[in-house]
């Protein structure tokens, strides 16, 4: 059972730590089991079979990462995995076919292409795609009720999940970890919760996100305090996992054909830009964003902000060639 002593020792770190690389490294492993087949033991409470991992498998696992994921998602649970294998490296257990060195500059190269061939302003500009996927939600007809599928109450929670995502810019985890409680039933303008690094924050709940939340929470019957959950018959009433929030929004990506790389993060990006754009100070998105430090959010945001107001001012003073030389001839006038 070697899973556990690695997440005991990751643990030692943070529990922060240790909950991020559960998640990584149980993703890797329905990964594993959904699109690879091998190295995947339904036998076993802890499903990865290391002795049949390879360098090739662990790439195309990234692969599939940065297609659903957002970027910072994608560093932490590769990281994970990269951690679970120097884990075994380290106890003369490494799998045989998995070449650590080569597999780390590989990843590491990857990174470096990715980062050229996509820049931030290219990312922005598939953003602004981000309201189309609450209105995909809203626009869907609703079942009957009385579903024995429960596709009526999956769709009010898709509504009332992206609806959120976009009101609070927050973070999938932290929109997932909320309870009725904090949004006191859908008539809380904010709420207070946790985020990164531990730190206590408030979200803000705008109107149309209260509405959406009502009108799930009005439909369910189950006493479960999660705001979100899942409604499958295999996993009836649990609170929604990250991974089934990330594929809400990725439901709505291929099926309005979106840029590939959009994730549920993206939510968090466009707001910020949007609020910037719209005159909001910096000082201000950095609190609604829940950033500690205001370089943070100077650093993210700069880029685009930077092409946003130099194209403005462009657009109202710049002068074409001809233009300017009529206004040369007539100031010689």
């Amino acid at each position: 059972m070697r899973e556990p002593s690695f997440l005991l020792e990751a643990g030692s770190r943070s529990i922060k730590t240790e909950t991020t690389y559960r998640s990584g490294l149980r993703l890797f492993a329905d990964w594993l089991q959904h699109f690879n087949k091998e190295g995947y033991s339904l036998d076993e409470t802890w499903p990865l079979l290391p002795d049949r991992l390879t360098t090739a498998v662990i790439l195309n696992f990234r692969n599939w990462l940065l297609a659903n994921r957002s970027r910072s998602t994608v560093t932490t649970y590769i990281s994970a995995v990269v951690g679970y294998l120097n884990f075994l490296d380290g106890q003369d257990q490494l799998p045989a076919k998995v070449q650590l060195g080569k597999l780390q500059r590989q990843l590491s190269r990857r990174q470096v292409e990715r980062s050229q061939s996509e820049s931030v302003i290219d990312l922005d500009h598939a953003r602004q795609a981000i309201p189309q996927i609450v209105t995909y939600y809203n626009e869907l007809p609703l079942p009957p009720q009385n579903d024995k599928y429960n596709r009526r109450l999956s769709l009010l929670r898709d509504r009332a999940l992206v609806t959120v995502l976009y009101s609070t810019a927050a973070r999938i985890s932290e929109v997932v970890a909320l309870n009725r409680q904090n949004v006191d039933n859908g008539r809380a303008t904010y709420a207070i919760i946790t985020g990164k690094g531990n730190k206590p924050r408030t979200i803000h709940i705008r109107d149309y996100a209260q509405k959406a939340i009502r009108d799930y929470l009005r439909e369910r019957t189950d006493s479960n305090r999660a705001l979100f959950v899942a409604h499958s018959r295999n996993a009836q009433s649990a609170r929604l996992s990250i991974t089934s929030a990330h594929n809400i929004v990725k439901k709505a990506v291929h099926a309005l054909h979106l840029h590939p790389n959009i994730s549920a993060h993206d939510f968090r990006h466009y707001r910020a830009t949007q609020l910037l754009r719209e005159g909001m100070p910096l000082e201000v998105v950095q609190e609604f964003l829940g950033h500690s430090d205001i370089s943070t959010t100077r650093n993210i945001y700069a880029p685009v902000l930077g092409v946003h107001i130099v194209s403005e001012w462009l657009d109202n003073v710049d002068l074409s060639p001809a233009d300017a030389a009529n206004q040369e001839n007539k100031a010689e006038d």
